[in-house]
């Protein structure tokens, strides 16, 4: 075991995944298996019967959308819904803010393996916007949004401008797509708005199961019938039929309806939380208020100094702040992670923001 992972064990308070640990391995397992008895399912294979086909309604119902399917990743999922809107506009531009989980965290699997293009647009601390669409080099195939924005702490467009957005997006001739892989967080940020109100805007919609909802895997896309159709055969042309991915289905449906209500309290916590972290440490929230229950806490320093900020705050406060800092905005500039779950409805918010005040000081005397 290094250094670094003998001090995070020492710690009784970590964040990270907001869910990551509910469970060991053993315990998940038998509560699936449970769920599954308990519902009568059988050993379904290659994706199909009564349990895919259940959690399949019920997101497309969740989601506003007409039908939905079922991917093993995102990253799967999101490239398939690039390939069918760039065949049904016959255009082979995407669309991307610089912050997309498209250009920063698949390889640039859109432009090697799908030999697709993308314009970036936006800047990298504010959404993509009605204005940015309207302005775009090419005619773009369709354009991608992530709702909630990670890389901006959870930030996202007014709802009257999201609505601008698909307009100006629809005058262009392109596709709205949602990269909606902490959708399920949004609804506190749109008072009055159900999940499928927001994702009824979009003609595309992905969603993660284990961000924010906690499962073990898995993925769905949304759209039309005819959409989803075509993202049938795409799945299986890039090898996503499993044989069996009733397990994660199962987790999924199990956990849905719970966290789903939770999300209020998540979001009520990111608030209470990132006020305490803001007063103590001086850092700046991103949003501030945070709009989800997630948030970033920019901090003024290089990786390096961020590590080693964070290994000492550890030792004076057995609160382990991240494993990663993000640094994409800039080399002086590092941003923790923030998402409320269980883990972080768990810690103490005080020691939490102790943590962050030690890191402050610590960055302080050492710049």
């Amino acid at each position: 075991m290094s250094e670094t992972d003998e001090l995070r064990a020492g710690c009784d308070v970590t964040l990270g995944f907001p869910h990551d640990g509910d469970s060991k391995p053993a315990g998940r397992l038998r509560a699936i298996a449970d769920y599954i008895e308990q519902r009568g399912w059988g050993d379904d294979t290659y994706l199909g019967g009564p349990l895919a086909e259940e959690l399949e309604r019920h997101v497309a119902s969740l989601t506003g959308q007409p039908a939905a399917l079922w991917f093993p990743t995102g990253t799967m999922a999101q490239g398939v819904a690039a390939l069918i809107h760039a065949a049904e506009t016959e255009r082979d531009t995407l669309l991307l803010h610089p912050s997309s989980h498209l250009e920063l965290h698949e390889r640039h699997g859109y432009r090697e393996a799908h030999h697709l293009k993308a314009e970036l647009t936006g800047e990298w601390r504010r959404v993509v916007c009605a204005a940015d669409v309207r302005r775009a080099e090419a005619g773009p195939a369709a354009v991608f949004i992530e709702l909630p924005a990670r890389h901006s702490g959870g930030a996202l467009p007014e709802w009257d401008e999201l609505l601008a957005l698909r307009d100006a997006a629809h005058a262009r001739g392109a596709r709205l797509h949602v990269d909606g892989a902490r959708l399920w967080t949004c609804t506190e940020a749109y008072p009055g708005k159900s999940l499928a109100d927001i994702g009824g805007v979009a003609d595309s919609v992905y969603v993660s199961f284990y961000k924010d909802i906690g499962a073990l895997g898995g993925a769905a896309l949304c759209g039309s019938e005819e959409f989803i159709e075509q993202a049938k055969i795409w799945r299986e042309r890039l090898g996503g039929l499993l044989i069996r991915g009733w397990p994660m289905m199962a987790d999924a449906l199990r956990l849905l309806p719970e966290r789903l209500g939770r999300m209020p309290a998540y979001v009520a916590r990111a608030n209470l939380l990132s006020a305490k972290i803001a007063e103590a440490s001086g850092f700046e929230i991103e949003p501030a208020p945070p709009r989800t229950a997630m948030f970033h806490v920019r901090m003024p320093m290089t990786g390096a100094m961020a590590q080693a900020a964070r290994d000492h705050a550890a030792r004076e406060s057995g609160v382990w702040i991240a494993n990663r800092f993000w640094g994409y905005e800039a080399d002086d500039i590092r941003s923790a992670e923030i998402t409320v779950g269980e883990r972080v409805m768990a810690a103490d918010p005080n020691r939490v923001a102790a943590a962050f005040a030690a890191m402050a000081d610590y960055a302080g005397k050492n710049a």
